[in-house]
């Protein structure tokens, strides 16, 4: 006869099996329910994003606002099955990549529920059926309804914002981060979406108009060459024409600016330091460049170019330098770019510059091909950064954000609304007429010194005393150039150098410089300007030490001048700049990334 248990231990078996279904019950629930779900839900994500890619390629754009609407269903529904794996948040180790995720599918689908919302009436209207005057009236109504909803989704977007912020770059799967997508990347795009929300809100929304809805828009890109420094970032090397219509990106086309200079037919003298140091007659556009206020430069731009013949119209300017360039070559992992010669050269972002000065200045080909190469480059480039990844494009994204904050790109609008926008945002290259306290801008004009400053490093001090009852400041301007001359790249460097302070200024004295120095009172921008031509000895070899030069500016600031306040405003097209401000004693170091204040 067998042994029966006996209670206890029947009892414990019971228990056992308890805790063991209950166990299992929640691995089910908690870790298989949800990984599947999100394995799906991943499977989905990736389709779908395909056919957004799609749907933006072929400008099917009520396609694409519908991928949005379903690519935001899907993010939320990640969400909703990631909650189920909040156990993670108690595990060592995991805690930080798990709060990452959710904090990344609560931004994804409040941004794209809100966007899927806000888009699919517009683009609608804009590809719907009947005449381009019944299209243009039900654009306009769309977009005046699509403003007034973004004012109702703004809180929305600013969560997705608070979600994207709090993120910790330090716990981000490095396989992600080898696909080039950083959490850096992704902070600095939403932060930038919020700063735009202004533009995207409202009966009248500013973007609208900018994005050609419902009036189609053109505007004028230029390429500035940073290695021949200018007032507002370079030598303007070549030129496109950027058009929108509803919202869609048009061709893009490069072209050499002497090109569109020749066919300029409004020839007045060149400004005085033009016309000193340039072997020109008359003022060229490629030299209209000459204020480091971009609307300035821009009216001098104007002024020229419609003399041109049926010139088309343009609602902007778009100034984009070769530090900015650079990066999108590195954004988009380098090009591969034909030449002239058959073969195919590969662009990095260290040697971009080198190989696009050698195809125009070093190979000495005639001047319908010199440049032909950069107009082939940023057509390859342009098409790599469209066509790229989502990682790829959210890196674009980044860069250009940081190289608006940087100056080294630069916007205008003809649109008064646009133009105020982006100049309060610091970026549009506008010098302040007034500002709370002191002020400085150091701009250096490379006057036939070739591309020396790919290799020219600039810093100065800014001294302020008392002396006398009245404030003494003494800016000193540093160079070094440790290029080598080789006569077609490099030169012994010459540049026009000006420094902006507070208006009525009196000069003392301006050493370093030739025998002429300019005291002018710039009505037009509020500010005093001292000038002078510097000469820097050319390195000739590497035995030699590196070429080295210094101006020393000194003035009396005008009474009231708050000295404990000083904006610095950078010149664009400048990398990175070392300062140092001294005033009454008190010494600050800075790079000067960006405009900047300082106080004391």
């Amino acid at each position: 006869m067998a042994k029966r248990d006996n209670p206890p231990e029947r009892h414990r078996r019971r228990l056992r099996m308890r805790w063991g279904r209950l166990i299992g019950f929640l691995v089910f629930v908690g870790v298989v329910i949800p990984v599947l779900g999100l394995a799906w839900s991943g499977f989905r994500l990736k389709q779908e994003a395909s056919a957004l890619k799609t749907d933006y390629h072929a400008h099917d754009y009520a396609a694409l606002a519908s991928s949005i609407q379903r690519l935001g269903g899907t993010l939320g529904m990640m969400r909703t099955e990631a909650v189920l794996l909040s156990w993670l948040n108690i595990v060592p180790g995991v805690r930080g990549y798990y709060q990452n995720g959710m904090d990344l599918l609560t931004a994804g689908h409040l941004d794209l529920h809100a966007f899927g919302q806000v888009l699919p009436p517009v683009l609608t209207a804009a590809e719907s059926p009947g005449t381009a005057a019944q299209r243009k009236a039900r654009v306009s109504q769309a977009v005046s309804q699509a403003g007034l909803l973004m004012q109702q989704l703004t809180p929305q977007i600013r969560a997705a914002n608070a979600s994207v912020q709090h993120m910790n770059p330090a716990a981000w799967p490095g396989l992600l981060s080898n696909k080039g997508l950083s959490v850096t990347a992704l902070q600095s795009l939403s932060d930038t979406l919020v700063r735009m929300l202004p533009t995207m809100s409202g009966p009248h929304p500013i973007l609208a108009t900018i994005l050609g809805l419902p009036n189609p828009t053109r505007y004028l890109l230029i390429f500035q060459n940073s290695g021949e420094l200018r007032a507002t970032g370079g030598f303007m090397t070549a030129y496109a024409y950027v058009p929108f219509h509803n919202g869609k990106l048009g061709k893009i086309t490069s072209q050499n600016i002497q090109n569109l200079d020749t066919a300029v037919t409004y020839h007045p003298p060149a400004p005085p330091i033009i016309g000193a140091y340039l072997p020109v007659k008359y003022w060229h556009l490629r030299d209209a460049n000459t204020s480091p206020d971009v609307p300035q430069t821009v009216s001098n731009i104007y002024m020229l170019y419609r003399s041109i013949p049926n010139a088309p119209k343009v609602n902007g300017v778009m100034f984009l330098d070769t530090w900015f360039v650079d990066s999108l070559i590195a954004d988009v992992g380098g090009l591969n770019v034909p030449t002239i010669k058959g073969k195919t050269i590969h662009l990095t972002a260290q040697n971009a510059n080198y190989e696009m000065e050698y195809m125009a200045e070093g190979m000495g080909l005639p001047s319908n091909l010199r440049k032909l190469f950069i107009g082939t480059m940023m057509k390859e480039l342009m098409h790599e950064v469209l066509h790229g990844h989502t990682s790829g494009l959210i890196k674009v994204a980044a860069s250009l954000r940081q190289a608006l904050d940087n100056k080294h790109v630069l916007l205008y609008f003809n649109n008064p609304a646009a133009e105020r926008f982006f100049a309060q945002q610091g970026w549009g290259g506008v010098v302040p007429r007034h500002v709370n306290g002191n002020y400085i801008q150091v701009v250096d004009e490379n006057l036939l010194g070739h591309k020396d400053n790919y290799y020219v490093r600039e810093s100065y001090d800014v001294n302020v005393r008392t002396v006398g009852g009245r404030q003494l400041e003494t800016v000193t301007i540093h160079w070094v150039d440790p290029a080598v001359v080789n006569w077609w790249l490099t030169v012994p460097y010459h540049s026009w150098i000006r420094v902006y302070v507070p208006i009525n200024a009196q000069f003392i004295s301006m050493t370093g410089v030739d025998s002429y120095v300019d005291d002018t009172a710039n009505t037009t921008l509020n500010k005093q300007e001292f000038g002078g031509h510097v000469d820097l000895p050319g390195r000739m070899n590497r035995s030699q030490p590196p070429s080295r030069g210094k101006v020393v500016v000194k003035f009396w600031l005008p009474s009231g001048v708050n000295v404990n306040r000083l904006y610095l405003q950078k010149q664009p097209g400048f990398l990175p700049e070392p300062v140092t401000v001294t005033v009454h004693g008190v010494t600050k170091h800075i790079t000067l990334n960006s405009n900047q204040w300082l106080t004391f």
